[in-house]
């Protein structure tokens, strides 16, 4: 039996048990980096997808001002990553 590496099993743990609901949110998070790029992924992340609104958690006014610079960007990025409806991306500042 061939090893897995443990990141590929906990995609695959993730897909399966965040069920439909979560899929879209799952889907942005686990793109985020090829999104936003290395250096704001690593400041930044998804936190929230309701009511087709995308938060995004951001690590200081600094880097939530360059994300909202790039907003319209990361907007068309973020609804070719998903089939849902992503209405507007709010971004705020969590430690």
């Amino acid at each position: 039996m061939p090893l897995s590496p443990v990141s590929q099993l906990l995609k695959q743990v993730l897909t399966r048990i965040s069920g439909e609901k979560y899929q879209p949110f799952i889907l942005l998070y686990r793109g985020w980096e090829s999104i936003v790029g290395e250096l704001l992924a690593s400041r930044s992340h998804p936190f929230r997808f309701h009511d087709s609104v995308l938060y995004i958690a951001v690590q200081n006014n600094s880097w939530l001002q360059e994300l909202y610079l790039r907003k319209a960007e990361i907007l068309r990025q973020c609804r070719a990553q998903i089939p849902q409806e992503i209405k507007d991306i709010i971004f705020f500042i969590r430690s």
